[in-house]
């Protein structure tokens, strides 16, 4: 059985979603939602942990990141992450949100029934967005899907991953706006007891 694109479009309003597109998944989507650091630009961490450490070669880093995986600390985390965000967003207009999947918790072979084999690419514009924390929570709950938060005048992108005790963020280039744009994120992120590295 293979799904046509309303079909699929269905499938995810039946789980609450609402203003979204169902793209595609090509090369442009790909370049665009890759957490891979660009040529000419680095890529950062919101963490839990200072920068400079070498990951696993120090007990703190692996307890901290035990401690924050932990159910009730890790959505506590994911609340600072989202507050974050929110904060962010009242100094640079955030333009959508794209998530990304291969399947969903009620329908393991939904890859499977997937034009192409390429799972699913939904973007919501900021107006479809009523309440982030709810959006976040329904992601998180309907979909096994990835997060993105597309800053498109800073060409950068938020990466909200469900398993990781880290928020990624990228830049696509380095512009004079995003180089100060980070100065004000780490800001942010320091008033949350994280840090930027």
């Amino acid at each position: 059985m293979i799904l046509s694109h309303e079909e699929m479009k269905k499938i995810f309003e039946n789980l609450g979603f609402k203003g979204f597109e169902l793209r595609r998944y090509d090369d442009s989507m790909e370049k665009l939602l890759s957490f891979a650091v660009e040529d000419n630009a680095k890529g950062y961490a919101i963490d839990v942990v200072l920068g400079g450490l070498q990951h696993g070669e120090n007990d703190g880093i692996a307890l901290m990141e035990k401690h924050y995986a932990k159910p009730e600390r890790f959505r506590n985390l994911c609340e600072k992450w989202t507050e974050i965000i929110l904060h962010f967003m009242c100094y640079h207009p955030l333009e959508s949100v794209f998530v990304s999947g291969m399947t969903l918790p009620d329908d393991e072979d939904f890859l499977e029934k997937t034009p192409g084999q390429e799972g699913y690419l939904l973007e919501f514009p900021l107006e479809s967005i009523d309440d982030l924390d709810e959006f976040v929570d329904r992601v998180f709950q309907k979909t096994y899907g990835e997060m993105t938060f597309y800053f498109s005048s800073l060409d950068m992108m938020f990466h909200y991953f469900r398993d990781d005790v880290y928020l990624l963020v990228t830049l696509k280039k380095v512009t004079e706006e995003n180089k100060d744009a980070l100065g004000l994120l780490k800001k942010i992120v320091e008033a949350k007891g994280l840090f930027l590295v």
